[in-house]
């Protein structure tokens, strides 16, 4: 065997061997990829808490400095969280409380009935009593089971945040040594490289705050509905309205739709049918109209895309896949922009002004000073 054979038979050897090392390696890590990547949304965000922290006058070694930015990232997000999630349990267990309560001394037909005009009353007295009651009791189980599992998913959260906490700290840490390190060993050109950081950076800027102003605004409509019926600390279920909403099923129906219905039990029919109203076509819906103009803002995707991406990462990676689905598409569409600039030699297309008289053959193939001034480009 030659020289030359002997080094390329050793480069296949080798190249083999790290595949079998990525893929084992890729098996370890994947169980942990949604927390690590949530630690690196975050310390994208808050690496310039990092940076003053570094910059002070009385210096501080940079492992303080990682393990202070740190805590204070934890602090902003676990001290709201316990609170509201302290409340909201208080809350719901006096409200079954007094639903059970209701169901013990009234008969619920004949109170919902009671709130009803007088043309539809003959038609709920006529309901069966028992499976009226059923069915409300089957309907608020259901809403309440639901945000009891949600709000306590515990061991499995407790151990994805000290996950991410610990992704947080070397990412504060050592992030811009291990990101050098690792394009280092990419044979990819650096503009390339350049290009996918910047739409990481972007789309955690814009997934972050664009779902954390969705939900503060659907809290805040909650708020709204709850203080037109009338229903006791309404400031109490719009926070927590604000938590769920980041839930992939149920969001905010997981507060008001509870409610709603302990007021229909508690013959308030107008009330329960205008907050279950105002909860499904207001607070429910306007996630699905804010949500893709606010992520979309500072990403490089049409509000179609980020919509779907939106959606169908929900679908694929449950609620993780608010921050993976714009994050895959969005790296989708930088590879597309670069394809087509750098290998087609494409510009990106013209989309003409809203109104504007679509260009016809004879006109595409006059010259620009002919034609007059080109619209701005925008690309998908």
């Amino acid at each position: 065997m030659t020289g030359f054979d002997t080094k390329r038979c050793s480069n296949l050897i080798f190249a083999g061997l790290f595949v079998l090392a990525i893929i084992l390696f890729s098996r370890i890590l994947l169980p942990f990829l949604m927390p690590v990547l949530l630690g690196g949304f975050l310390v994208v965000l808050f690496q310039p808490l990092q940076d003053a922290l570094l910059r002070m006058r009385f210096k501080l070694s940079p492992p303080v400095c990682a393990g202070l930015s740190t805590l204070a990232v934890f602090l902003l997000i676990l001290v709201p969280l316990v609170v509201v999630g302290w409340l909201v349990v208080r809350q719901v267990l006096e409200l079954m409380e007094h639903a059970q309560d209701v169901f013990d001394h009234v008969d619920v037909r004949e109170r919902m009935a009671a709130g009803l005009p007088r043309g539809l009353r003959r038609y709920a007295l006529g309901l069966h009593g028992t499976r009226t009651e059923e069915a409300l009791t089957g309907a608020m189980s259901s809403g309440v089971s639901v945000l009891t599992n949600v709000l306590g998913a515990g061991t499995e959260l407790i151990v994805d945040l000290f996950l991410m906490i610990v992704a947080m700290y070397y990412f504060f840490l050592d992030g811009r040594r291990l990101w050098a390190d690792g394009t280092q060993l990419v044979p990819m050109d650096k503009r390339y490289i350049q290009a996918f950081a910047k739409e990481f950076t972007d789309v955690a800027h814009a997934i972050i705050y664009g779902n954390t102003i969705t939900s503060l605004v659907q809290g805040l409509l909650g708020v709204v509905g709850l203080l037109l019926v009338k229903v006791p600390h309404a400031g109490v279920w719009g926070a927590a309205m604000v938590v769920v909403a980041m839930v992939p099923v149920g969001g905010t129906a997981l507060v008001w739709g509870p409610i709603g219905l302990v007021l229909l039990m508690m013959g308030k029919v107008n009330e329960g049918i205008f907050l279950l109203s105002w909860g499904a076509f207001v607070v429910g819906s306007i996630d699905n109209v804010i949500r893709p103009k606010l992520c979309g803002a500072r990403m490089a995707l049409h509000p179609l895309l980020v919509f779907l991406s939106i959606f169908g990462g929900l679908a694929v990676f449950g609620m993780m896949g608010l921050l993976v689905g714009p994050l895959i598409a969005s790296l989708f569409m930088a590879m597309v922009r670069i394809y087509r600039r750098d290998f087609l030699g494409l510009r990106a297309p013209v989309v003409p002004p809203a109104g504007a008289p679509v260009a016809t053959a004879a006109t595409s193939a006059l010259p620009a000073s002919a034609v007059g001034p080109t619209p701005a480009a925008v690309e998908v």
